[in-house]
């Protein structure tokens, strides 16, 4: 209706008011009054329910019955009789009498109250006016077109009169112009009128015409803009639950940098809204390898349409780049995966080298909308790729190249790309953020926490979904803030629920804190979304284990390794559960398969703590010492403390506390981090070092007094022990208490309960200190290769006899006997658990 469009003073026509279509909610007020032209909610639903501003009303609106596009178009064709009569078509004393009117009178012809007005536009009108909509306009498409016929005529005549005398002109219109087209029928033009005008008659007519053609003109705009709401109401191109598949740009210019390049960018640049699902990268090689085709295929448009059928994929993102002189054109184009029929396309050129990436987000943004994604969503998530990524194509044809090797699993050759990203460009928050990643993922915390901080600082200059990124790997390895983390991933999965990446973060956080119920969600979620994932399947392994839900972890093992053959953790897996079951010859053999590699010296710190289960500590440290050498001369010089860290903790529990020390100091010798240092005062303390624990213990709190597994877990458990070295027993069980809501998890792993169940010993709490240590027995999958596992039963025996249950007492000693019976004989708790048992004899 008039009182919704609104022209601006540079012509620009808006139509305001939507309330009709918004609101569905279901009213029973029927007896406000239309004096004022209010805007009521229309109900679609309930026959006879008649709402809206009657004079604008269609037949079927005013009937109550249900309404589409052919009822706005009747509206508008309302507001365009009365822009050129000047009074609405259908005119009553009431609102009832204004619906009677429109039900079942026709209006008057435009002719009676605007002379000037030529027939065809009177036909348009009719047209639309149609009581049946069948026989409606069917489309505001259609409108225009005859509009925009009846806008050139109009034009055409006027071009005329400027260039023509009068007399002339007059006579020259009545041979060899020919009347235009219209859409049902041919229609009478003007010609007649304007053939039998006098001069005078006709310059009158030619200023009325002028008026005319200007009248059109605004007409056609408000039906362009009338139509506007119906294109953004229109069912969309595409919906937040459709995939896309994004294929490999077309590159035509014979500049290699823009390959892989410019796929890279348009990923980062459609990936931050939540709208778009993109097809992930480990999904195609997956469905290539189904092909029969290599994984490493480059995705044109014929493969590409080929992985949207196998995957059941709607649309497929086509682009190329041309060169136009010194200029590139850049085209995207969606198109139906089925058909292949176009769904949307963008077009854009840019001006030189420099301004491609920019121009690619623009084109992007704009596909983006006629995609179907809403205006508020666009403005939200529309970092400009050369912020969200880089400026410099050189820089981020190196990131693309670093993803290209960490999709195929090979990460350690991806490390060498992202470093020279951003040495070409040093604000590249996410190449940064890669790197930290890729540090992180060695148990080299120290420096993921030197690149995670940089791109933390940078991460203004990201997308909405990579700042969530860099913000969790913050919290995760500069702060240790696992919380945080948490709270970040939570937010992110809710943001972007089709992105596997959160989930599978979030099950490694809550196995880190031992909520595997949790965990094992979140990695089930993380699969389903992305079913070839490695990582998503080794949380999915480490969510049955901590369930000790072995089977199925074993089964998830193999299923990754099968697909994955060269990759390095799944044969760590591998060696896990022939630990497990005791074979030994599957173990020999993935040791075989690790050997000359850099992956060699993680399985020596494996086989050394198979010795150790076993109470071999002569041999297991000897392994420990090889592999913490090994990782120095690799550089990983982390890798090499904690090595050594673990192995005087498993020291400290037998009592072989001297070279536990020695231990740690030559680890905290070769590297000092929150690891190392946490570590080494936890064994200092066992021992009963008080001070030096104490000293080691307060220089990491110092160092990092937000960390969850310093502040939260190490540092309880540390002033426990020494508490208990002090004999303030009951002191000790109150900073163990708190960190049962750790228990089990892969930080904490079994030293709290083990602690725990000590103390309460001491306390001569024989059957409390029993709950504990079966904790122990009951999670055979939890620090697996502790001998806490085999000094249960130890501790277990002693609980027994505390509570006077000799019989159970012998039977523990037997089964503890049995676990170690080939463990070295002086080790100083296998030689007092002997002496105990002989007492107890």
């Amino acid at each position: 209706k008039p009182d919704n469009i609104m022209i601006r003073r540079n012509g620009f026509v808006k139509v305001l008011d939507f309330g009709l279509a918004k609101l569905t909610e279901s009213t029973t007020d029927r007896s406000a009054s239309d004096a004022e032209a209010s805007t009521r909610v229309l109900v679609q639903t309930d026959a006879g329910v008649v709402m809206g501003t009657s004079h604008y009303m269609s037949p079927e609106q005013a009937r109550g019955k249900q309404v589409d596009v052919r009822s706005d178009i009747w509206s508008l064709g309302v507001v365009v009789y009365e822009m050129v009569a000047g009074h609405t078509p259908f005119e009553g004393e009431t609102p009832t009498d204004v619906i009677v009117s429109i039900t079942q009178k026709e209006p008057p012809p435009l002719a009676r109250f605007a002379p000037e007005a030529p027939p065809e536009l009177d036909w348009i009108v009719t047209k639309a006016l149609r009581k049946d909509r069948e026989e409606r306009y069917q489309t505001i498409k259609e409108v225009l077109t005859d509009l925009r016929r009846l806008k050139q005529r109009v034009e055409f005549e006027l071009e005329a009169e400027r260039s023509t005398p009068p007399d002339s002109h007059t006579r020259s219109l009545g041979s060899g112009r020919v009347a235009p087209t219209m859409q049902d029928k041919a229609l009478p033009t003007a010609e007649k009128t304007v053939s039998h005008l006098s001069s005078a008659e006709y310059i009158v007519g030619g200023i009325k015409r002028h008026k005319l053609a200007a009248l059109v003109a605004l007409i056609i705009v408000v039906a362009i803009a009338s139509g506007s709401y119906f294109y953004f109401k229109r069912k969309p191109a595409l919906t937040t639950s459709d995939t896309v598949l994004l294929t490999e740009f077309i590159n035509t210019t014979g500049e290699s940098v823009f390959d892989g390049t410019l796929k890279q960018a348009l990923a980062v640049q459609l990936g931050q809204t939540p709208f778009l699902n993109i097809f992930p990268d480990d999904r195609v090689r997956e469905t290539l390898r189904f092909m029969g085709r290599s994984p490493d295929e480059r995705i044109t448009k014929e493969v590409g349409k080929e992985i949207c059928e196998r995957q059941g994929i709607k649309a497929m993102l086509v682009g190329s780049i041309a060169s136009l002189g010194a200029h590139y054109v850049i085209t995207l184009e969606a198109l139906n995966a089925r058909s292949g029929d176009p769904i949307a396309r963008e077009q854009v050129e840019a001006d030189s080298k420099e301004k491609v990436l920019s121009s690619l987000g623009t084109a992007a943004s704009s596909l983006r909308k006629k995609l179907g994604e809403s205006l508020s969503s666009i403005k939200q998530y529309d970092v400009a790729i050369e912020q969200a990524t880089t400026s410099s194509l050189e820089a981020l044809k190196a990131y693309a190249m670093g993803n290209e090797e960490r999709n195929k699993g090979k990460v350690r050759e991806s490390l060498a790309f992202y470093q020279r990203a951003v040495d070409l460009d040093p604000n590249f928050a996410m190449a940064y953020a890669r790197i930290g990643v890729f540090y992180g993922n060695q148990n080299q915390v120290e420096n993921a926490k030197e690149y995670v901080q940089k791109a933390y600082e940078l991460r203004d200059r990201v997308s909405e979904r990579e700042k969530l990124y860099i913000t969790e790997k913050y919290y995760n390895y500069v702060t240790g803030e696992i919380d945080k983390a948490i709270e970040t991933q939570q937010t992110w999965s809710k943001l972007y629920p089709t992105d596997f990446t959160p989930h599978n973060n979030l099950a490694l956080n809550y196995l880190y804190v031992g909520r595997y119920d949790e965990a094992l969600k979140e990695a089930l979620e993380a699969v389903r979304l992305s079913p070839n994932n490695i990582s998503a399947r080794e949380n999915l392994i480490g969510s049955f284990l901590g369930l000790e839900r072995i089977d199925e972890a074993e089964q998830a093992a193999s299923e990754l390794l099968k697909t994955n053959p060269d990759y390095p953790g799944g044969h760590y897996n591998s060696f896990v559960f022939a630990f497990m079951r005791g074979d030994l010859a599957r173990m020999k053999q993935e040791q075989e398969w690790a050997h000359g590699k850099l992956d060699e010296a993680e399985l020596l710190s494996n086989l050394a703590w198979t010795e150790t289960f076993s109470g071999k500590f002569k041999k297991g440290e000897e392994l420990a010492k090889q592999s913490s050498d090994m990782f120095v001369s690799q550089g990983a010089k982390e890798n090499a403390a904690n090595a050594l860290i673990t192995l005087s903790q498993t020291q400290a529990l037998v009592g072989k506390c001297d070279t536990a020390k020695e231990n740690v100091q030559r680890a905290l010798t070769i590297f000092k981090g929150r690891m190392s240092m946490s570590g080494g005062a936890t064994t200092l303390a066992a021992c009963g070092d008080v001070s030096k624990s104490q000293t080691l213990m307060d220089e990491v709190v110092k160092e990092y007094p937000k960390d969850l597994p310093v502040m939260m877990i190490s540092a309880p458990l540390i002033k426990a022990l020494i508490e208990k070295d002090r004999g303030n027993l009951d002191q000790a069980f109150e900073y163990l208490e708190p960190l049962r809501r750790y228990d089990l998890g892969i930080i904490a792993g079994l030293a709290n309960n083990y602690a725990r169940g000590i103390v309460l010993l001491d306390q001569k709490k024989g059957g409390e200190a029993m709950v504990e240590f079966k904790k122990i027995q009951e999670h055979r999958a939890i620090d697996l290769f502790s001998p806490v596992h085999a000094l249960a039963n130890l501790q277990l025996a002693r609980a027994a006899a505390a509570n006077g249950d000799m019989t159970s007492s012998k039977k523990y000693y037997q089964d503890f006997f049995v676990t170690w019976r080939e463990a070295d004989q002086d080790l100083p708790v296998l030689v007092e658990a002997k002496k105990e048992y002989e007492k107890l004899k």
